[in-house]
């Protein structure tokens, strides 16, 4: 293991820019999903099912709109694509503490379709600053910041909006993100890299950079999306299950640290000394082993094992996809990845709920981690199939009439 890539990589001021950027601008967008429920449930007075049909509505806009807000980077560039957002976004959450629910739906709507897209942009930043022996360390880096900002930014939200206003505290947390965007616009570092080989314009759509290998990456990103969505649901029923719902915040947290040292482990790695098949077969293996958890705290050791190979699993499908992909189409296709992962989070309470209603919380984590495998698999077997399809065609294209 070589931890010493990581200041090695710290050294390039575009992933300093993207890494620290990223967290400021993710951190409070992280809050403001959280807030957001509890402004509809408080202050606007509506029940849970409203808040959960406003950040559904919200969340298939980002799904819907995060292929085309990836292409606009690839072939209009960062300030270009960011100007209307940096100009609306903030007009929306000035508003949205006078809005009552169904104006305050229509604007989330909107806001979901000009989302900053941080995830796209720290992806696209970092394989673009650093070569390509650097990317493993960097792209661990982001996830593992990612992660902190992901447990962070909910707790600040609902610190300020417990001892404050839940609209402005919303407010607040959106205009936080958008001051972030502001700044790397501002800075403007390259999405591509000064050496980049590929002749690809970015302008060919989606056929120009779709393949067997990308298809696997997007079913495996699916496979994640789904089995992090269905443990956090498990982590919940778990812990009502074992009348512990003070130990909550704890299993969450060494769950999420347990995710920042596989991440930090996964980075120090040799590029190619560990794939992304067996990466998810340890997600999913280790998340149906959760349900070994007979007391509260074996539950939440498990739960940190389970952790070990969250952030190291989402890097890895970022690396992947950044080597199969033309650099000058990334941007479309992580915005696509992100499409994926939103359906494979949205799948997970459905079927997970459903079996833990009927089967209880064990065997819904075990669906949970088997539903993952399954998933992966099928891409990993689709793929074998495809390639073996196309060298028989070519087998038969060969031979003498």
């Amino acid at each position: 293991m070589n931890f010493r890539s990581y200041a090695v990589i710290w050294r390039y001021p575009a992933v300093r820019q993207a890494v620290l950027l990223g967290a400021l601008g993710k951190a409070p967008w992280f809050g403001v999903m959280v807030v957001l429920t509890l402004h509809v449930v408080g202050d606007l007075g509506q029940s849970y099912a409203s808040a959960g049909v406003l950040s559904a509505v919200f969340t298939i806009a980002v799904a819907v709109a995060s292929p085309l807000r990836g292409r606009l980077l690839d072939t209009l560039g960062l300030r270009r694509t960011l100007l209307p957002s940096l100009i609306l976004l903030p007009i929306g959450f000035v508003a949205a503490p006078f809005l009552g629910y169904w104006a305050l739906l229509g604007v989330m709507a909107g806001v979901g379709l000009l989302a900053v897209p941080w995830f796209v942009l720290t992806r696209q930043l970092v394989l673009a600053a650093v070569p390509g022996e650097l990317r493993r360390p960097a792209l661990a880096l982001d996830s593992v910041v990612t992660e902190m900002a992901f447990m962070g930014g909910p707790t600040l939200g609902i610190l300020l909006a417990v001892n404050w206003s839940t609209g402005w505290t919303l407010t607040l947390l959106a205009l936080l993100s958008i001051t972030a965007a502001v700044a790397l616009t501002i800075i403007n570092p390259p999405l591509v890299s000064e050496g980049r080989t590929d002749t690809v314009d970015g302008r060919g759509g989606i056929r120009s950079w779709l393949s067997g290998p990308v298809i696997t990456v997007f079913v495996a990103t699916v496979a994640v999306a789904f089995t992090l969505s269905g443990t956090d649901l498990g982590i919940v029923a778990a812990t009502r299950a074992m009348d512990s719902t003070v130990m909550l915040a704890v299993v969450i947290i060494v769950w999420g640290g347990g995710s920042l040292i596989g991440g930090l482990l996964f980075g120090s790695l040799p590029r190619g000394s560990v794939g992304l098949t067996p990466l998810i077969a340890g997600l999913g293996v280790t998340t149906a082993l959760g349900a070994l958890g007979w007391t509260p705290w074996a539950f939440t050791l498990l739960m940190g094992l389970a952790g070990l190979f969250c952030a190291p699993s989402l890097a890895a499908i970022t690396e992947r996809l950044g080597e199969v992909v033309p650099e000058a189409s990334r941007g479309e296709a992580f915005g696509w990845q992100g499409t994926f992962s939103t359906l494979g989070s949205a799948m997970a309470p459905p079927v997970v709920g459903f079996v833990m209603d009927g089967q209880g919380w064990q065997l819904g984590l075990i669906v949970t981690g088997a539903t993952g495998l399954i998933l992966a698999g099928v891409g990993l077997v689709s793929l074998r199939l495809g390639r073996r399809g196309v060298r028989a065609f070519r087998a038969r294209g060969t031979r003498p009439a």
